[in-house]
């Protein structure tokens, strides 16, 4: 059982009050306050009319809250989830979201949290933990911003919400919440950390070894932010007690450092990172790409005087093959490539393999997630029946919120690969 510690409640409500009374927004015409709940007796509902896909302009959206940069949230409500899931490639019936905003222009931030809810007949409770963003002000210092918590329904559906809580939290106690889910997992992570790793990212290592602040930036598209979102920072300290390990998604969805390498400055430079982490699906196999980026952090680095480290990573996480079956990615054959090219009995001749020959020749750190990501499904996860997609998408779908996008299972496996990978 997970022991809640008490923290600052920002937003809670029965619903027995109309909700657009307390500040909730109603979107579309599926959005309603409806009779039926759990600790009384009414409750809201969601229900896109459209048949299969879902969208923001059919949502409950709480009021406005004020948050503090890179703070824990304890998210919990009750859902009931009654009918047939319709979400291709996902077991997840609905979405809750986090969304963010700048305190100063109002504009929606990019990198927004989501995870799933599942198909219930019954009220059932659930429980969640997320992190909130930051902007970023003068020398790189965080600034706060504005959150709404969302709920979305998928298909023709209907999702109800009640009684939902949200409060601040520790890192000890999303540690809890996270070992929690990871150990009802019947797959464990089979991830064995290469001799090699570590090599180029000496001054990383180092602040965590001493306990010093580490900022980490995440360069990438949704699928970064995925990663992003996965408790690393939590792992991190409490392997390394006394290290304070901030980590900030500079994402947009669907974007790679052909898009980043426009726009260093702003998306990476001006966040001060020690450790930028370049990941997600979307980078491209245009090599110069990468070469534009690494060359501009490194050029404002002579200048500055700051040292910033750079981790590459292979595409996180493998899309499914439902409804799309060329995208998913990953066969039994594809095993996680040592970053010293010595190290490998042979490299392939695809995006994994020239991304780690431009890591070698740029000194830049190397990880495999997508051979990191396949031996773990074609090993523990086939083997508790969790493993490869058959021609409807499952048993793959488990760790999906959609096609694409993981849920907080999946975001789980990834976190538990980096806090592997970086720890003694």
């Amino acid at each position: 059982m997970i022991e809640v510690l008490a923290g600052a409640i920002i937003l809670y409500s029965t619903f027995e009050r109309s909700p657009t009374s307390e500040g909730w927004i109603f979107r579309g015409p599926g959005a309603s306050w409806v009779i039926g709940g759990t600790s009384g007796t009414r409750s809201i509902r969601v229900q896109h009319p459209g048949p299969t896909n879902y969208t923001f302009d059919d949502a409950w959206s709480s009021p406005l809250l004020n948050t503090t940069p890179l703070q824990w949230y304890r998210l919990s409500f009750n859902s009931k989830a009654p009918g047939t899931t319709n979400n291709p490639g996902s077991v997840g019936y609905g979405y809750w979201s986090a969304t963010f905003y700048d305190k100063q222009t109002g504009n929606q931030l990019p990198d927004a949290t989501f995870s799933s809810v599942f198909q219930s007949n019954n009220w059932v409770h659930n429980e969640f933990r997320f992190r909130t963003k930051a902007t970023v002000g003068a020398n790189g210092s965080l600034l706060p911003v504005q959150m709404r918590i969302n709920f979305h329904s998928l298909g023709s559906q209907p999702l109800f919400i009640d009684d939902i809580t949200v409060q601040s939290t520790t890192s000890q106690e999303v540690a809890q919440w996270a070992d929690g889910i990871y150990n009802s997992f019947p797959a464990k992570l089979n991830y064995v950390p290469k001799t090699s790793r570590w090599q180029r990212i000496p001054l990383t290592m180092q602040k965590l070894r001493n306990g010093q602040n580490l900022r980490i930036v995440m360069l990438g598209d949704s699928i970064q932010n995925d990663t992003a979102t996965a408790p690393i920072d939590v792992f991190l300290e409490r392997e390394y007690p006394g290290s304070k390990v901030e980590i900030i998604p500079s994402v947009i969805g669907g974007t790679g450092v052909q898009y980043y390498k426009n726009c260093v400055q702003d998306c990476i430079l001006t966040y001060k990172p020690d450790l930028l982490i370049i990941g997600g699906i979307s980078n491209g196999n245009n090599i110069s790409d990468f070469q534009s980026v690494v060359n501009q952090v490194r050029a404002s680095d002579r200048v500055t005087k700051h040292k910033t480290e750079i981790l590459l990573l292979t595409k996180a996480w493998s899309p499914n093959n439902y409804p799309n079956p060329i995208d998913y990615q990953l066969n039994p054959s594809i095993k996680e490539l040592d970053q010293n090219p010595t190290n490998n009995t042979t490299i392939p001749n695809d995006y994994r393999g020239n991304l780690l020959w431009f890591a070698y020749a740029n000194n830049l750190e190397y990880l495999d997630m997508t051979g990191i990501q396949s031996e773990f499904i074609y090993g523990p996860a086939t083997a508790a029946g969790l493993g490869s997609p058959d021609a409807n998408g499952n048993p793959y779908s488990i760790w999906m919120r959609d096609n694409y996008h993981l849920n907080d299972y999946g975001k789980q496996i990834l976190g538990r690969i980096l806090e592997t990978y970086f720890s003694l």
